[in-house]
């Protein structure tokens, strides 16, 4: 044979076309773009990962294969008909009109993001207890404010209801859909700059990295944190500025105190009692297994370099490739381990000292979730009080770096400070803390280092706690008590999530 004739063969081989499998019955999106359809249901995984409008031919006859040219696009996001939507917490009612929480507004949502929408208006999950939501919370007012706080709020109620009930099938459409949903949002907003670079954009953004943290996805929530920086950059410089919050130094801090300690000595604390406060093992995973490390993230690995771009070279590799993965399988702690570790991802990207008060309030209601439920123990020195005074200190500068716009958000935010300074006024009578020598002596037993550069401001915190607020015999409000009640440390429900 010739080389001619090898040539010609060759090329007749590249031109034999790859056999793959049609899609037949594919979604009205992948079809009209030519795109071969996974034919996945509700949503496709074009449409998921681009936000299309996932729609398919429902043939009137069953029996016929073929869709007729009559026949209906239904979009797949279709509610029930029937008004009881079943839960473990007894059915929720929705009988017409009057009980469409969306009635009246620019909303247009399908039937079972009702059922979800009242979840979140009236209940609140802490760990994996179900507490009554305030009625006039500020959450309910930002969430029917804007579109994107409205996304962000449900995607986290249908997060939160796993760690309850240990079963989000029940929510799996409306899952899929306000993931949808918030990806298409995002995209209309980056449109504009102004638009772009607005809290609820940020708000999306933040809750769809938190949400794929928790569910295991490390793609999709690099993926996210690498939007927010782009989202960032486009903000002037007093929303970007160049010394990081307290907050953010600390959790710097404390990174750099965990990764500097001995393997054995992590272990100790990880393996702290019986049960661990999910704040501690946040630290770890960050200092240990990071996404993206703590230095990278505040800019001390590349700081001439937008941090979108440092982070884009620096993605780490994916470690679950299916995007519909709702919570399988993993335990509450692992979940909410996780859903903390993003938050302190985001507060490095942020770098603002002051972040919404939208945000902050998902987080610190699991902070405070996690010390009242070690509380008990850490009074009869069976869990670490060094780690019980570190995390309420943490916890305490998360409430004095918020932002509000309302005198309702305002208000919430000096009660969550009251409730801090409470806990550290009381922790600090138990270690017999005289002045803040002593303090900082227990604080460096887990993470702190003396040339701190937020030393004065955490100092500040402490002293209000112990000298103005302990020495008056101020306690909280009993109504700002309940917002934190007794938890269950062990719940009966199953410890795994499954779908």
């Amino acid at each position: 044979m010739t080389a001619e004739e090898d040539a010609m063969n060759a090329f007749q081989r590249q031109r034999q076309r790859r056999f793959h499998r049609r899609s037949r019955n594919g979604c009205v999106t992948c079809k009209a773009k030519h795109i071969r359809c996974d034919e996945r249901k509700p949503l496709c995984t074009f449409c998921l990962r681009h936000g299309g409008s996932c729609q398919y031919q429902i043939d009137e006859n069953p029996n016929v294969t073929n869709a007729p040219a009559g026949s209906k696009v239904m979009p797949t996001s279709e509610g029930p008909q029937d008004g009881v939507v079943a839960g473990s917490l007894g059915p929720i009612q929705i009988h017409d009109s009057l009980m469409d929480p969306f009635a009246g507004t620019q909303y247009e949502m399908p039937y079972k993001s009702r059922s979800l929408f009242y979840l979140f208006a009236s209940t609140r999950v802490l760990y994996r207890s179900r507490v009554e939501r305030d009625h006039d919370s500020f959450l309910v007012h930002r969430a029917l404010s804007h579109p994107g706080f409205l996304h962000a709020a449900l995607l986290l109620t249908t997060l939160h209801w796993a760690w309850h009930t240990g079963d989000v099938e029940q929510f799996r459409v409306p899952y899929l859909y306000h993931k949808v949903q918030a990806i298409r949002f995002v995209n209309e907003q980056l449109k504009d700059l102004e638009s772009a670079a607005s809290d609820g954009t940020i708000a999306v953004v933040a809750s769809l990295a938190v949400m794929e943290n928790s569910l295991g996805s490390t793609e999709a929530v690099s993926s996210h944190l690498q939007g927010l920086a782009r989202i960032k950059d486009l903000q002037g410089i007093e929303r970007c500025p160049r010394s990081m919050g307290l907050l953010q130094r600390l959790i710097a801090m404390a990174a750099r105190c965990v990764s500097s300690r001995p393997v054995w000595d992590m272990l100790n604390i990880s393996r702290t009692d019986d049960v661990h406060q999910s704040i501690i093992i946040s630290l770890l995973r960050i200092a240990l297994r990071p996404i993206y490390s703590v230095p990278t993230l505040s800019g001390a690995d590349g700081p001439t370099e937008p941090l979108a771009e440092v982070l884009a070279k620096n993605t780490p590799p994916p470690r679950t490739s299916d995007i519909h993965t709702l919570p399988s399988h993993r335990t509450v702690d692992a979940s909410r381990s996780e859903f903390i570790a993003c938050y302190m991802y985001l507060y490095m990207i942020l770098r603002e000292n002051d972040i919404d008060s939208f945000l902050v309030e998902w987080f610190i209601e699991q902070l405070l979730a996690d010390v009242c439920r070690t509380e008990a123990l850490m009074q009869k020195g069976q869990y670490s009080q060094s780690l019980w005074f570190w995390t309420v200190m943490f916890g305490a500068c998360a409430a004095y770096s918020t932002k509000t716009y309302s005198a309702t958000e305002q208000a919430h935010m000096k009660m969550l400070k009251d409730v801090y300074l409470d806990k550290i006024n009381m922790a600090s009578q138990l270690l017999k803390l005289r002045n803040w020598e002593g303090a900082k002596s227990v604080l460096r037993l887990f993470a702190w280092e003396d040339e701190f550069d937020g030393e004065s401001e955490i100092q500040a915190i402490w002293e209000e706690a112990v000298f103005f607020w302990g020495n008056n015999g101020k306690r909280p409000a009993t109504k700002y008590l309940e917002y934190i009640p007794s938890l269950s440390l062990r719940p009966a429900a199953d410890a795994g999530i499954t779908t």
